[in-house]
């Protein structure tokens, strides 16, 4: 009985199955895609800050060595 309901229910239905599927499957291809585009945006924007840290010490660096009267080691 149950089978036969199920296999009714399949033959009478395969396009709205194959539907959910392609509409789980659109879904998680989504979650994917914006899950590796935020870590890379994440990436990009932890990149430029330890740029401008970088930038901004280097900038400190020479400041003192001219303070210093080019003696680096001061």
């Amino acid at each position: 009985m149950l089978h036969q309901l199920f296999s009714r229910s399949l033959s009478v239905y395969p396009r709205i199955y194959l539907q959910f599927a392609a509409l789980v499957g659109l879904l998680i291809a989504a979650e994917f895609s914006l899950s590796t585009l935020s870590m890379m945006l994440t990436q990009r924007a932890v990149y430029r800050v330890s740029q401008r840290v970088r930038h901004r010490r280097e900038l400190q660096r020479r400041e003192r060595c001219a303070e210093s009267g080019g003696n680096c080691c001061a």
